[in-house]
């Protein structure tokens, strides 16, 4: 038993760990990002990646089933059998045993990434006080480049936006993004194992969740029943995980780049309409006026998957979703990002940066 609850040391060692390097994101980034993780992450992604489906979704599944089986034998015997206190405290201890060592095995396959060089300052892209005006500009240039975009993607008989391929081959031409990228950002360089469907995607539309990454398996796992426009931009956000970059703003950000990049105007589509959305929101809380005269810009194509997106995640908004936005906002917070979900929204600051120092000079 005493050696069972010794695993509990996992948590605060992990922590510890995790805590101090915190104080050094130079080392966390020369001796950890790039190089220990990096080739664990290669390793574990191209063993996965022998299968087409989602080893880390057939994991969460035996596991829950397993789980399932396991309480239910246990207060079988709790209820039928003598030694009640002995049962419960092994149960206890059993599955305080599993969680310390995922928990471990979190933080070193993945977790230290929270606490690496932030993506912006390694591609020297500034993070400042911009005024509204210079938001206003930026919506109105990526007004402008998804109007231009729209006009060479592939729309279905209602004019959304439709990827010309499986989701198969959509995964396939993902990587020539971060291919394209990488030549300005090393960081991103590298074979992986491809990105992989989520079987259940159904359900996941109901927790608002459009992808997972895996750090036990090195898997950027997508759910694939979501808007196509959507499933671009998030198949590039998860590979972004799966290449040691763990911050949501910067995850985000990385999947803009990569899909601007991209010689596929439907990845750059998906890009700019994903940071349009972004920009949006936060032109809205600043200048609501600007914000409407802009719209008038926005061609009626690009407003059709605006809408449609708009419609199609209101059909899953209840109870399921505020829980689990409750559920990864924690997360969040218990891996270093002190404003949780509201981390999505610092992505702006860095499309402000970036704008000012390449894209305006284009």
């Amino acid at each position: 038993m005493s050696k069972k609850f010794l695993f509990l040391l996992f948590i605060p060692l992990s922590y510890i760990i995790s805590f101090c390097l915190s104080h050094y994101p130079s080392v966390i980034e020369n001796y950890y990002s790039n190089t220990f993780n990096n080739t664990i992450i290669k390793l574990l992604s191209r063993l996965t990646n022998c299968v087409p489906f989602s080893v880390f979704e057939l994991m969460v599944i035996a596991s829950f089933l397993g789980l399932l089986i396991y309480l239910v034998y246990t207060l079988f015997l709790t209820l039928t059998k003598p030694n009640k206190r002995r049962r419960l405290t092994n149960l206890l201890a059993n599955l305080s045993m599993i969680g310390s060592i995922l928990y471990a095995l979190f933080v070193l396959l993945w977790g230290l990434n929270y606490n690496r060089i932030s993506f912006y300052e390694s591609a020297n892209i500034p993070i400042l006080q911009y005024s509204t005006t210079e938001l206003a500009n930026l919506y109105a240039y990526l007004v402008q480049q998804c109007n231009d975009l729209k006009l060479k993607t592939s729309s279905n008989s209602e004019g959304v936006f439709d990827y010309p391929g499986s989701v198969s081959d959509l995964f396939k031409a993902a990587p020539a993004g971060y291919t394209e990228a990488a030549k300005m950002y090393p960081t991103l360089s590298g074979t992986y194992g491809l990105p992989k469907p989520i079987f259940f995607s159904e359900l996941l539309n109901y927790t608002m969740i459009t992808g997972v990454y895996s750090p036990f398996t090195g898997e950027a796992n997508v759910n694939v029943n979501v808007p196509e426009v959507t499933l671009v931009f998030t198949t590039m956000h998860e590979m972004a995980h799966q290449r040691g970059y763990a911050s949501e703003d910067e995850a985000n950000f990385i999947a803009f780049m990569t899909c601007i990049t991209h010689n596929d105007p439907h990845f750059q589509y998906a890009g700019y309409l994903s940071a349009l959305g972004y920009v949006n929101h936060a032109l809205a809380k600043y200048d609501r006026e600007t914000l409407i005269e802009l719209n008038q810009n926005l061609s009626d194509e690009v407003i059709i998957d605006m809408r449609y997106k708009s419609d199609f995640w209101k059909n899953y908004e209840g109870p399921v979703e505020s829980m689990a936005s409750h559920v990864n906002n924690t997360y969040l917070q218990l891996n270093g990002v002190t404003d949780g979900v509201h981390s999505y929204g610092r992505m702006v600051d860095g499309l402000l940066g970036y704008y000012e120092t390449t894209l305006n000079n284009q």
